[in-house]
């Protein structure tokens, strides 16, 4: 998330599904629960991990900790689809008080003004803020916790602790009042139209999972391509060890590794889809830089970006995005997983950086 553009929100953390019905979103979240002080709880958890050094280290595994911030993130994202739709005219015509007539005693419906008030409230804090700052800040947060020692981000949550918690707090209590009204099970045919319109932006789907304001030339702006491969393999001891987390620190590394393999792979697929049509023209690679390959096949150096344009054929960004997020899930877990459940993607990702540490010999209009 660290290199996503804050402007143009698109939701970032659902499936198709989930865009059509964010009400699933919520019903996931608080079907378990009487009220919404539990998810508040896990919202201060992640606060508490920022403000307490090695605090993370009293949880199970950083697994959990990061599946906390991803129920909150899908939260956020279903937040804003429901802002867009709710509450209609006809439910702000029940909540208005009529007009006076004497020979009438003042009546007024409780539940219908506090379902109002509720979507008063995240209509007013979407409309003020950024949404995809509120998702920002999430994870920030998280990743102060786990203590990073790549990259640190402090400054930026310093700059907006406060007053993004008491705005994530007031968006989790007034989506749970939404949630438990009668008028929050029905999709409506106008609801399905507003919904579709940004469904094409499903986890689902073949789109980048953020807007990031960096491109193809910024692939090795962090980690060059040596340091790429050992990146990889770290994660790989990592994902098969058992309880890793038990003698090892600064889990939030292994998020920034994550994030920056994620956008060299999103931020590649993009590059060709923009290109169109790859053409098969060969491409001029220094004998040199052919003795440097490891991974890549022989075939593929004769035009490496239609090569990885085949491998997007054979296996969609969706899924392979999808891929990243189970090894990162393993990556984060003291549990051991089978060192072989994740190799495809971790071979996929080393052909990747190769292909892209070439690109430079790609012919022009290649």
């Amino acid at each position: 998330m660290f290199r996503a553009e804050f402007s143009n929100y698109t939701p970032c953390f659902l499936k198709t599904h989930e865009i059509m019905n964010p009400f699933l979103v919520l019903r996931d979240a608080y079907q378990d629960s009487p009220s919404a002080e539990s998810i508040i709880d896990d919202c201060w958890d992640l606060w508490t991990l920022a403000f307490r050094p090695d605090y993370w280290m009293t949880h199970e595994s950083p697994k959990v900790l990061y599946e906390k911030f991803l129920k909150l993130a899908r939260l956020l994202d279903a937040g804003w689809l429901v802002s867009k739709i709710r509450p209609s005219y006809i439910i702000k015509a029940k909540a208005i008080k009529e007009g006076y007539n004497p020979r009438l005693e003042c009546t007024s419906n409780a539940a219908t003004e506090e379902l109002i008030e509720a979507c008063k409230t995240i209509n007013n804090i979407y409309n003020e803020q950024n949404h995809f700052e509120l998702c920002f800040d999430l994870f920030n947060t998280l990743y102060q916790g786990l203590a990073p020692t790549i990259f640190d981000f402090e400054d930026l949550f310093t700059e907006s602790v406060l007053s993004s918690f008491k705005r994530i707090n007031q968006l989790i209590k007034s989506l749970f009042d939404i949630y438990k009204s009668e008028y929050s099970k029905t999709i409506s045919d106008t609801d399905d139209t507003k919904l579709e319109a940004v469904t094409k932006f499903g986890l689902n789907c073949n789109v980048t999972q953020f807007n990031y304001y960096d491109g193809i030339d910024n692939i090795f702006e962090a980690f060059n391509k040596t340091q790429f491969f050992s990146i990889i393999e770290f994660l790989k001891s990592t994902s098969c060890s058992h309880c890793f987390w038990k003698n090892n620190g600064n889990p939030a590394n292994v998020l920034y590794y994550m994030e920056e393999l994620q956008f060299v792979m999103e931020i590649s697929w993009e590059f060709i889809k923009e290109l169109g049509d790859v053409n098969s023209k060969k491409w001029k690679i220094p004998k040199k830089n052919i003795r440097q390959i490891k991974y890549l096949p022989d075939h593929a150096l004769k035009n490496p970006l239609k090569f990885l344009a085949e491998e997007f054929e054979e296996r969609d960004l969706s899924n392979r995005r999808n891929d990243i997020e189970k090894w990162r899930l393993a990556a984060l877990d003291n549990n051991w997983h089978n060192e072989d459940e994740h190799k495809d993607i971790q071979d996929f990702l080393l052909r990747l950086i190769e292909v892209a540490s070439l690109l430079d010999y790609r012919p022009i209009n290649c």
